[in-house]
């Protein structure tokens, strides 16, 4: 069901027999894009603000997700001494993670613009979970702003009561009484993310509660589109416009980059953009700026592109047999590695021949003795591109490991207990180049962790922390407490094993397992579930089985493809799928 009152626009989908309604135009107008999603009395304001100049020397997209959880949403007032919000609560902090993934890889590629996100709570009855409700509310505000977003995405939980699939089952059911706790999230094609804890459920189980969610979360994509054509804006960055640019302007650029250079051939943006768009004025109207943003947005993402262009073809030419060789020294020392590397790309960006002047002349007729910054930037960028399509297509098609393994074959594995004399329980997991040293502290009841967020629980008597520092990676840096990653992944550690603890009547003890990662080469968050069921054993907790974690990846090129079992570094980072 769709309303429009004035410029506000509501839109109301039923998932799993409740109603979930998106609103947008009456909150946080000032915001690139608002939406307040709404079911049951659970209320959540999702903002997206983005700026329109990409982030000076960026080399990621600076994407920043923070969910709020408010008390007066619950009628509370926080503890403390101080009785505000502080830090981010666990859950919240885990939140903002089920959002940053499936959003991040739905942008232009080379999309460098910072980009923030926030969910606030604003009403929480304990019955409807907040957690989906932001995933779906970040998806919307996104579609409704002139952000260059390719989504949308729904999201939704899958529980299984006495056999049966709940959607979105109710705080008491998913807390009390599921089997299965799983969150799904997905674009109208395909799925994006899965996020699940269960009590050993069957793989069919998991398979029919995919397809269940896919169905659902279509529903929820359509919602939002028919959002977009209420109350949507421009979008920055039009991609009709910027092909049909490029069939107008796109050889006027190749040819300025080979006779000026790339970096000279950043004048041709502004002559083009001249030409295209009028120039401002304080008679200008809104849709004057709107197409001075979006000419100037395809501009810039055609100029990229065609740099990029202008250097591969050379480089790919001279060096892509030495790129090649250095595929097969993912096996080697990290230092040895490395050492490779730099050497390579830096010989790369010195000595490669470029049909085109690449930094001013030193003397009348002469070439340039050094190439400017802009183009050895644009030559790194080069090389890093062929070297990554030369890994994959190494996996995808020659089914060839950068570390030589077949696509189903475990690193060595090395187990060890009782290394602390002093802890309760101790467990050291080796796996290739990751070393996790998991240990067990067994407290009494009253030691368990209270718990004061928007949720129905309220003491926890097993906890997992999962630390990761520098040094496990050979590099130095800040120790200041817990990183989101450290919390995600400790998080993902414990849902793994608590089906197995046993319960408070059988074993009536505080558990906490803290996991040190002391290497890492892919796969510490397994790791550490591998190590804790160690050290719970060495501990004597009588769990209900032994559980072990491992991380599978996808490559595709094509119509190739191959599924890898162990992933390492590498295989995640040019990876599509950990």
């Amino acid at each position: 069901m769709s309303t429009v009152m004035g410029q506000a626009a509501s839109v109301s989908v039923e998932i799993g027999g409740k109603e979930i309604t998106f609103e947008t135009g009456k909150l946080a107008k000032q915001a690139d894009g608002a939406v307040v999603m709404r079911s049951g009395d659970t209320m959540v304001l999702a903002t997206a603000v983005g700026r329109a100049e990409a982030r000076e020397g960026a080399d990621f997209f600076p994407l920043t997700i923070d969910v709020e959880e408010r008390a007066y949403a619950a009628g509370k007032i926080p503890g403390g001494f101080f009785k505000r919000e502080g830090r981010a609560t666990e859950r919240a902090t885990l939140t903002a993670r089920m959002i940053d993934r499936p959003i991040r890889p739905l942008w232009p590629k080379g999309f460098r613009n910072e980009v923030q996100v926030i969910c606030t709570v604003l009403s929480a009855d304990l019955i409807t979970p907040h957690d989906i409700l932001c995933i779906n509310g970040a998806s919307a505000a996104l579609m409704l702003s002139p952000l260059p977003f390719f989504g949308p995405v729904g999201a939704v939980r899958i529980g299984r009561i006495d056999g049966e699939f709940v959607v979105n089952p109710t705080h008491e059911q998913n807390f009390e009484e599921t089997s299965l706790d799983l969150i799904v999230v997905g674009t109208k094609d395909g799925l994006t993310m899965i996020e699940a804890g269960a009590s050993e459920v069957e793989e069919q189980v998991l398979l029919d509660a995919f397809e269940l969610a896919h169905q659902e979360i279509k529903k929820l994509c359509e919602a939002q589109e028919d959002l977009r054509r209420q109350a949507g804006k421009a979008k920055w960055l039009d991609m009709d416009l910027t092909a049909e640019i490029e069939g107008s302007h796109g050889h006027a650029i190749w040819e300025r980059i080979q006779r000026d250079g790339l970096r000279e051939a950043g004048a041709v943006e502004h002559e083009i953009l001249a030409q295209l768009a009028p120039e401002l004025s304080m008679e200008s109207g809104d849709e004057d700026i709107q197409r001075q943003v979006q000419v100037k947005a395809s501009l810039a993402m055609l100029l990229e592109k065609q740099r990029l262009a202008a250097v591969e073809g050379p480089v790919r030419e001279q060096f892509e047999a030495d790129l090649r060789a250095l595929t097969d020294a993912e096996d080697d020392s990290k230092e040895l590695k490395s050492a490779k590397r730099h050497l390579l790309f830096d010989r790369i960006v010195d000595t490669v021949e470029l049909p085109f002047p690449v930094g001013p002349a030193t003397t009348e007729g002469e070439g340039p003795a050094v190439k400017d910054a802009l183009t050895k930037s644009y030559v790194k960028k080069a090389a890093e591109a062929i070297y990554k399509d030369l890994v994959r297509k190494k996996i995808a098609v020659e089914k060839r490991r950068p570390d030589g393994r077949a696509a189903d074959e475990i690193r060595p594995i090395e187990c060890e207990v009782t290394v602390s004399p002093r802890a309760h329980g101790t467990g050291l997991f080796q796996r290739g180049q990751t070393q996790v040293l998991s240990l067990v502290t067994l407290g009494t009841a009253k030691e368990g962790q209270r718990i004061d967020d928007l949720s129905l629980e309220t003491d926890r008597r097993f906890m997992h922390h999962y630390n990761f520092p520098p040094y496990s990676v050979g590099e130095t840096g800040f120790m200041r407490g817990p990183k989101r990653r450290d919390i995600g992944h400790g998080a993902l550690a414990q849902r793994a094993i608590e089906a197995v603890i046993p319960q408070a009547e059988d074993f009536p003890y505080t558990i906490r397992i803290v996991s040190e990662t002391l290497e890492s080469n892919g796969s510490s968050s397994m790791g550490s579930v591998c190590g804790s069921t160690l050290a719970l054993m060495d501990a004597g907790v009588p769990i209900t089985a032994p559980v072990s974690g491992i991380a599978m990846g996808l490559v595709k090129e094509g119509d190739d493809y191959v599924i890898l079992t162990d992933i390492q570094g590498a295989e995640d980072h040019l990876g599509d799928m950990d």
